[in-house]
C-alpha cells in the first residue's frame, strides 16, 4: 500500500513531464508514419531523425515542434512543391495556437489513423472535454476535415462512415500530384469533398456534426454541477457523447439518402463503443492522477487521535488567593488583586 501511494504521489507531481512524454510520442508516431510512407531520407536516418525529433520536444515543445516541421517538409516536397507550401504556412501562421495546445493538435492531425483504429470520435469528445467548448468544437470540425481531404489524396471515399478501419496510402501520392500545377494542387485536394452539390452537402454536414458534439461537451463540462461530481458525471457524458456522434451521423445519411453497407455499419458500432471506452478510461486516468489519493481509514484514525488537542489545564492560583474573588471584598481590592 505505501509503495501504491508512492507512485501515484510521483507520478502526480510529475503529470506535466507524462503529458510532455506522450506529445513527444505522438509527434514521433506521426512523424515516422510520413517518412515510411514517403521514403525520401537515406536508409536509417528517418529513424535517427524521429528519435531526434523525441528527444528535443521532451527538452523543449517549441524546439521539437519547428524541428518535426523541418523533417516533414522534406517528403511533402517530394509530393508537390505546393503542397509542401500549404503545409509550411499552416503550420507557421498557426504557430502560437498549436504550440499553446500541442496535445489537441496532434489530437485533430492524427484523424486518419484514429479513423483506422476505430477512435476518430475522441477527437470531438475530448477536445471539448479537455479544451473547452470552442476548442472542441474547432478540434471537430478540423479534424473530421482533415481527415476527409486525407482520404480524398488518395483516392478514397472521403465519407467518413466508410472510412472506419481504413488507413489511407499516401505511397502513390507523388504520382497523383507530379504533374499538378497551385490551382490544380488545390483542385486535387477539395473535388473529392464536393462531386456534386449533395456529396458536398453530406459532407460538411459530418464536418458540423463533429464541430457540434465537441462544443456540446465543452458546454456541458462546463456546468457547475457537471463539474461538482467529476469524473462520474464528465465519464457518463463521454459515454452518451459517442453514440450521439454515430446517431447523428446515420440521421445524415439516411436524410440524404445515402446507403449504409453491412461492413460500415460493423465499424460504425465498434467506433461507437470504442470511443466511448477509450475516452472515458483516458478522463478517469487523468482525473486520479490529478487528484492525491484519500488516505485509508485506518490511517485517517490514527492521524485524528494524534491531532486530538489535550484538554486545557486549570491556571496555578497564587497561594493565600481564591480563584474566585471575596463577594464581600471592596472593588478597590479586586482592583489591587487584578494589579498583583
Amino acid at each position: 500500500m505505501t509503495f501504491f501511494y508512492s507512485l501515484h504521489s510521483l507520478t502526480r507531481r510529475h503529470l506535466s513531464l507524462l503529458e510532455r512524454f506522450f506529445v513527444a510520442l505522438g509527434i514521433s508516431i506521426l512523424l515516422y508514419g510520413l517518412v515510411h510512407s514517403l521514403p525520401v531520407y537515406p536508409l536509417y536516418w528517418d529513424i535517427v531523425l524521429v528519435l531526434a525529433v523525441f528527444a528535443l520536444t521532451l527538452w523543449s515543445p517549441l524546439v521539437g515542434y519547428f524541428v518535426a516541421i523541418i523533417v516533414a517538409a522534406y517528403p511533402l516536397y517530394s509530393v508537390s512543391i505546393y503542397v509542401a507550401v500549404l503545409f509550411l504556412a499552416i503550420a507557421i501562421i498557426g504557430q502560437h495556437i498549436f504550440i499553446q495546445n500541442l496535445g489537441g493538435t496532434l489530437l485533430t492531425i492524427a484523424s486518419p489513423l484514429l479513423g483506422a483504429i476505430y477512435l476518430p470520435w475522441i477527437i470531438p469528445l475530448l477536445g471539448g472535454l479537455w479544451w473547452g467548448a470552442a476548442g472542441g468544437a474547432l478540434m471537430g470540425a478540423l479534424g473530421a476535415l482533415w481527415g476527409q481531404i486525407a482520404a480524398g489524396m488518395v483516392g478514397l471515399d472521403p465519407d467518413w462512415i466508410r472510412l472506419l478501419g481504413i488507413l489511407p496510402d499516401m505511397t502513390y501520392l507523388p504520382q497523383h500530384f507530379a504533374t499538378a500545377d497551385s490551382l490544380q494542387t488545390l483542385l486535387k485536394l477539395l473535388d473529392p469533398l464536393a462531386p456534386n452539390s449533395t456529396g458536398l452537402l453530406y459532407h460538411l454536414l459530418q464536418v458540423a456534426i463533429w464541430a457540434f458534439a465537441g462544443w456540446l461537451v465543452g458546454m456541458l463540462a462546463d456546468k457547475e454541477w457537471m463539474q461538482y461530481r467529476r469524473p462520474k458525471s464528465t465519464v457518463a457524458l463521454l459515454a452518451l457523447g459517442a453514440p450521439l456522434i454515430s446517431l447523428l451521423m446515420i440521421l445524415a445519411n439516411l436524410w440524404l439518402g445515402t446507403t449504409i453497407s453491412t461492413e460500415s455499419w460493423a465499424g460504425l458500432g465498434l467506433t461507437t463503443l470504442a470511443s466511448a471506452a477509450t475516452a472515458a478510461a483516458l478522463e478517469a486516468g487523468y482525473d486520479f492522477f490529478d487528484h492525491p489519493l484519500p488516505l485509508p481509514r485506518k490511517i485517517n484514525l490514527e492521524i485524528d487521535r494524534e491531532e486530538e488537542p489535550a484538554s486545557p489545564q486549570p491556571l496555578p492560583v497564587p497561594q493565600g488567593t481564591s480563584s474566585e474573588p471575596d463577594k464581600d471584598s471592596k472593588p478597590d481590592d479586586l482592583i489591587m488583586l487584578e494589579l498583583d
